[in-house]
């Protein structure tokens, strides 16, 4: 070998060594494939990250799996009933997502105001007609429609024709709506139509004009769900037309998202975070819908605005959780009315609050579209509970925005059975004396010590059968703090060992076990026995017969005694005292 060669070996070892080295890196790297959605109603799920940076159509259901990152950074159409389900991340650099086909139908919102407006944007001094279109399953019929300052016409059927020449608009014109008084329906706009003299028509979609007093109508073109712990952040972006629920995290920074509220927010993990851009267009009076744990934060953004509050958190049911049954009270400032309601707790301790004026979830926070913000300030108080014991009163309290807040006591009693002492045993057919000691370790009396009715009843058991005791239920008052006894008689009917185990009886309303105390104590083990027998010989003839014997001497010893000490006496009885006793 020569020496040329052997310098050439030494290169070809370090560029091999370079070569495969470089191949361990490598794979270590995550790669951003360049890829297009799914046009195809297939569904997909990404296995790395990647970046939709080309204009495309999506169709179909695309999945980001945790640890995955998908970007987009150009538009995206996406078809009706398309999907894109967030686990890992989704970065939205300047992209846009935009349905196919978003809600493009108004309803008229008439409980906000008495009147809903279009802005037609019709140039001057040009005679046209304006054809109003309701959408397919509804009709304009009780409803006026007014183009500016002219008069109102009464609506029918699903199209009306209202004369836009009467008085000649300036830089277009405003077209309002009304509701007959006394009479209902349902208002639903899906078009406008301006015809001129020149055969030419102008065609608006209802949501492609400027508009006051309506909420949007329609199916969103598709979901975006952002998962408990997924990502959706987006810079320069858009959204438009999808039904959006997040239960992880929404970031945004001069983004629009448009014909695509309520987007929804549940959990203690949810949040929205936006600085710039905002919302264009809800199906519902709020921009945001959130429970009472999600976090909102916004910033220097624009709502729908109009009748479309910025946000509103809503509790879809709360239930009260009291001691017992029967329990009266009242709650003050429910929802935005801020109502008094007054409320019985049902067998089971419960009680429903009630939703607003109709079904459906309780409103407790208003972010309204001029920033200022509303929140429930409700109380319960004026708690007050019946009992066998006595009468009890709660603790007023806030009305927590909770789904099952607990009503709390402070000052109620606390009776449990501390001994059960037999005092003096006995043998079948006899009773034994008892005496059960109960203890009140709470804060309250159990009884009342000024009437003559004894309030904490016991109740015992001998093994698994109730116990044959006297009075049965035996019964006595108990201070706060103080103990006190009660005396009872037991019987048993079997030979053995037997124990006897006794508890206090708690008032029947009580929905939570243990609440005023309970429990039972055992008393010692004691042996019941048949009565002694005679001693042999001494038969029941002959006992009876000593008995007798006894007795009898015992009365001859008191007559002679008697007979000893007598005292003689001479009576005289008079002739006329005979003749009266011969009449008797």
């Amino acid at each position: 070998m020569t020496l040329s060669d052997s310098v050439m070996n030494k290169r070809l070892l370090v560029i091999l060594t370079a070569a495969m080295l470089l191949g361990m890196v490598t794979p270590m790297t995550t790669p951003v494939i360049a890829a297009t959605p799914p046009s195809d109603g297939s569904t997909v799920t990404l296995t790395e990250d990647t970046n939709w940076n080309q204009t495309s159509t999506m169709n179909g259901s695309v999945i980001v799996p945790v640890g995955v990152n998908l970007t987009i950074s150009e538009s995206i159409s996406v078809a009706q009933g398309s999907s894109l389900d967030v686990q890992g991340n989704l970065i939205m650099d300047g992209g846009q997502l935009n349905a196919e086909n978003p809600p493009s139908d108004l309803q008229f919102w008439s409980a906000y105001g008495s009147s809903a407006t279009l802005f037609l944007p019709e140039s001057a001094g040009i005679p046209f007609s304006i054809k109003i279109f309701s959408a397919p399953g509804y009709n304009l019929s009780n409803y006026t429609a007014q183009w500016n300052d002219g008069p109102k016409d009464d609506m029918e059927g699903d199209e009306h024709t209202t004369p836009g020449s009467v008085i000649i608009p300036g830089a277009g014109g405003t077209l309002s709506f009304e509701s007959i008084l006394g009479e209902y329906g349902e208002l639903v706009i899906d078009r406008i139509e301006v015809e001129r003299t020149l055969s030419e028509t102008n065609t608006y979609e209802a949501t492609e004009l400027d508009y006051s007093g309506w909420l949007l109508r329609g199916d969103s073109g598709f979901s975006l769900n952002i998962q408990t712990g997924a990502t959706l952040t987006a810079t320069d972006a858009g959204i438009s037309g999808a039904d959006m629920t997040i239960n992880g995290a929404f970031s945004a920074t001069n983004t629009v998202v448009s014909a695509s509220g309520p987007i929804t927010l549940t959990g203690s993990a949810a949040s929205v975070s936006m600085n710039g851009g905002g919302f264009e267009g809800s199906r519902d009076d709020h921009d945001i819908v959130a429970d009472t744990e999600a976090q909102i934060s916004l910033n220097n953004i624009d709502g729908t605005g109009g009748i479309v509050d910025l946000w509103e958190r809503q509790l879809a049911s709360q239930v009260l959780q009291f001691p017992g049954s029967g329990i009266t009270f009242n709650i003050t400032g429910v929802g935005p009315q801020e109502r008094t309601l007054q409320g019985l707790s049902m067998v089971d301790g419960t009680y429903v609050v009630p939703a607003n004026y109709q079904q459906g979830p309780r409103i407790v926070e208003i972010g309204y579209a001029d920033g200022t913000v509303w929140t429930e300030d409700a109380t319960v108080g004026g708690i007050e509970w019946f009992t066998a014991w006595g009468t009890y009163y709660g603790t007023n309290s806030n009305l927590e925005k909770i789904t099952n807040p607990s009503i709390q006591f402070g000052i109620i009693p606390q009776i449990s059975v501390t001994s059960v002492e037999i005092t003096k045993e006995a043998h079948l057919g006899k009773r034994a004396t008892v005496m059960v000691t109960l203890s009140n370790t709470g804060s309250a009396d159990a009884g009342n010590p000024d009437d003559l009715i004894d309030s904490v009843a016991i109740e015992c058991y001998d093994g698994e059968n109730r116990a044959d005791i006297s009075p049965t239920y035996p019964a006595v008052d108990v201070m706060a703090g103080e103990t006190a006894g009660v005396e009872l008689k037991w019987g048993h009917a079997q030979e053995g060992n037997a124990t006897l185990v006794c508890s206090p009886l708690t008032p029947s309303q009580i929905a939570i076990e243990g609440f005023l105390g309970g429990g039972s104590i055992q008393s010692k083990n004691i042996v019941w026995s048949a009565a002694a027998e005679a001693p042999p010989g001494m038969s029941p003839m002959v006992i009876s017969f000593l008995v007798a014997l006894v007795v009898g001497l015992g009365l001859v010893t008191y007559f002679t005694a008697i007979h000893g000490n007598e005292v003689t006496r001479t009576i005289t009885v008079e002739r006329d005292e005979l003749d009266d006793l011969d009449d008797l």
